[in-house]
């Protein structure tokens, strides 16, 4: 398996393997992500799971926004279209450790990302709902799916970074 670097065994026994370009955010303590993909019971092919580790674990970056707050529009680093930030906030604790992963070959699973905090929303402009080299909506997209990513990011923002901005669009 090249280009893949084993972190763990889930509770099932399945071989997890990170990628050269996996989305663990960079708030999320080692320690923590191995102790977490170990509880998972991996067998589907796509798995995204919310583990609550009982205790603060870190940081989310990603809040419930209000009327008071300013929200600007930014494309971040690596990403291909907008995302709300909030200014002037500050990340809240959490307990929760979301991940996502994939099964690959030989019934083993590679973690596609993990972050601090519950489960959010894909973009709206994410690939499973966009064509990302036409931007035309996909005319097979789960409609509910995108309704709830709408929803989602009219609702919440994550913590303005300046460092993870590649354009600022509002």
């Amino acid at each position: 398996m090249n280009n893949l670097e084993f972190i763990t065994k889930s509770l099932n026994g399945k071989n997890i393997f990170n990628r050269f370009n996996s989305h663990i955010h960079k708030n999320v303590a080692n320690d923590v992500l191995v102790k977490a993909l170990s509880c998972l019971n991996l067998c589907k092919g796509f798995h995204k799971e919310v583990v609550n580790m009982k205790h603060t674990i870190g940081k989310c970056n990603c809040v419930p926004i209000n009327v008071n707050d300013e929200v600007v529009y930014v494309v971040r680093k690596g990403r291909k279209g907008p995302t709300p930030m909030v200014k002037g906030r500050m990340p809240i604790d959490s307990s929760c450790i979301t991940l996502v992963l994939k099964r690959i070959e030989d019934d083993n699973y590679i973690l596609l990302s993990s972050y601090i905090g519950s489960d959010s929303a894909p973009e709206p402009w994410d690939s499973s709902f966009y064509n990302q080299l036409t931007w035309e909506k996909k005319v097979d997209i789960d409609e509910v799916a995108y309704a709830k990513s709408i929803e989602f990011w009219n609702t919440h923002a994550l913590i303005y970074d300046k460092d993870d901005i590649s354009l600022l669009l509002s």
